[in-house]
């Protein structure tokens, strides 16, 4: 396995990472290198998340278009049936 020597940590980081894997029953080392992994793979990961994400939205703002589009042709339906009460109201003379 290769190496990596951190130099100049501070004191407080040191004394978190070794209470840190203390609590998981791991060396600093094993702890450390578990993260170094996480933080190496995480790029994958979040470009995989943020595909999955940008679909969603994609697919909810084309809902969105949908809905928009289809109550937009039902106001205009509504608008028209207005428009037809009050001219056979007029007609009637009832207004």
């Amino acid at each position: 396995m290769a190496e990596i020597k951190a130099r100049g940590i501070d004191p407080s980081v040191k004394k978190k990472i070794s209470s840190m894997a203390k609590q998981k029953n791991m060396s600093e080392n094993a702890f450390v290198c578990a993260h170094l992994e996480r933080i190496a793979l995480q790029e994958n990961v979040f470009q995989e998340e943020k595909n999955r994400i940008e679909k969603m939205l994609l697919t909810h703002t084309n809902a969105f278009a949908a809905f928009a589009k289809s109550n937009e042709e039902l106001k205009q339906k509504v608008d028209a049936i207005e428009s037809l009460l009050i001219k056979i109201i007029s007609e009637e003379g009832v207004l």
